[in-house]
């Protein structure tokens, strides 16, 4: 992956800062990659960890484990990149249906019968290419206009929601990797649906 813990100038202590970084660079950067990209992810999680090892003081195991921590520094520093992150979230497109299977988006539907999929606009051609398959990725499709009121939040609340969505994190685990409480997240994912809500709601009213 091309990345390195020398390059972030700063350890824990030698070997601690190694395990931490071989323990959990691939789940970092895979969250990384899902908000920016994979061009530019490789520099911005040597910057997460650069920011974890600078702020270890803060990390309190009896709160949360050292992935939450790492999580959190990693939404963090996707702050700073907030043009980069966009740049990403617009390609993306959220198909409702792939081969018959219906995968529904729980901020739009509520139900979670079936996990939310993201798939990056570029790999879809192949499947557009199926003539068995279907896939309404295009702006008049729920998930898509979904994933652009997404798009459309603050860093603050996109953070809050895609650490739910995307990596599957229940409300006590954002609230640790955020340094927010419980109470905290539960009213962000709750106001967040309700806008994403209302936001798919326009469009379909614009659009007819």
């Amino acid at each position: 992956m091309g990345l390195s813990l020398a390059k972030c100038g700063v350890t824990l202590t030698g070997a601690a800062a190694a395990r931490l970084y071989d323990d959990h660079v691939d789940a970092v950067h895979a969250l990384v990659t899902r908000r920016v990209g994979p061009e530019a992810s490789p520099g911005i999680t040597g910057e997460a960890f650069e920011h974890a090892l600078r702020s270890w003081e803060r990390f309190d195991s009896g709160r949360g484990t050292e992935r939450l921590f790492l999580f959190g520094c990693a939404t963090t520093v996707i702050s700073r990149h907030v043009e980069t992150e966009r740049a990403h979230l617009v390609t993306l497109r959220m198909p409702l249906g792939i081969g018959g299977v219906i995968v529904h988006d729980p901020l739009v539907t509520g139900q979670r019968k079936a996990p939310a999929r993201v798939v990056d606009h570029a790999a879809n051609s192949d499947i557009r290419d199926d003539a068995d398959r279907s896939v309404d990725d295009d702006n008049d499709s729920p998930a898509a206009r979904a994933m652009r009121a997404i798009v459309n939040l603050s860093p603050d609340d996109r953070n809050v929601v895609l650490l739910s969505l995307w990596e599957s994190c229940p409300q006590g685990a954002i609230a640790e990797a955020l340094d927010l409480s419980v109470g905290a997240v539960r009213s962000a994912l709750g106001r967040i649906r309700r806008e994403v809500k209302i936001a798919v709601q326009t469009d379909v009213r614009d659009a007819s």
